[in-house]
């Protein structure tokens, strides 16, 4: 299975399109933190249709945090501390807004920020580009049920921007 990102097919001003209705489906159904929608995009009608909305980490999180510079996981846990999503310091970077910077950079967000309207300002776009190839053993032949299996050699070469989990 294969992740990519960011998007490549789409142009611009779709991938507004599907942050914005993105963000309307959380208000509709009351969702408050961070969570990834997902979509199907048509390159041939330019169309895109809904998915999911997954109020968890998924697998392919390292992807979105790799693009996107923000770390999820800490994302996640400092709303659920009751910490507005807009003061996260990271998110706040990745929405253009002022996000204090340095070590304390916690501290002199929570004291100098300001509340802002997600949908009134445009998210940055991602910095470089992430493909994460993740081996899974399932039967197609059987319904996807998972099955057992061998990987007699696999091979990783090291590098600072390429790392492999097990």
């Amino acid at each position: 299975i294969i992740e990519e990102g960011p998007v490549t097919v789409a142009p611009r001003e779709t991938v507004k399109e599907l942050e914005q209705a993105a963000r309307r489906l959380a208000k509709a159904v009351g969702y408050v933190g961070a969570a990834t929608v997902e979509y199907l995009y048509s390159m041939e009608t330019g169309e895109y249709y809904f998915l999911e909305l997954n109020p968890r980490l998924q697998v392919e999180h390292p992807v979105t945090e790799w693009i996107a510079e923000v770390n999820l996981p800490a994302a996640q846990v400092a709303v659920g501390m009751g910490i507005p999503l807009w003061q996260v310091p990271e998110i706040r970077r990745f929405y253009g807004m002022d996000n204090g910077g340095g070590y304390d950079i916690w501290r002199k967000t929570a004291a100098l920020a300001t509340p802002f309207n997600f949908d009134e300002v445009d998210s940055q776009w991602p910095k470089g580009h992430c493909v994460a190839v993740r081996i899974t053993s399932e039967d197609p032949d059987d319904g996807f049920k998972p099955t057992g299996g061998k990987v007699k050699e696999i091979s990783f070469k090291s590098k600072p921007n390429v790392w492999a989990y097990f």
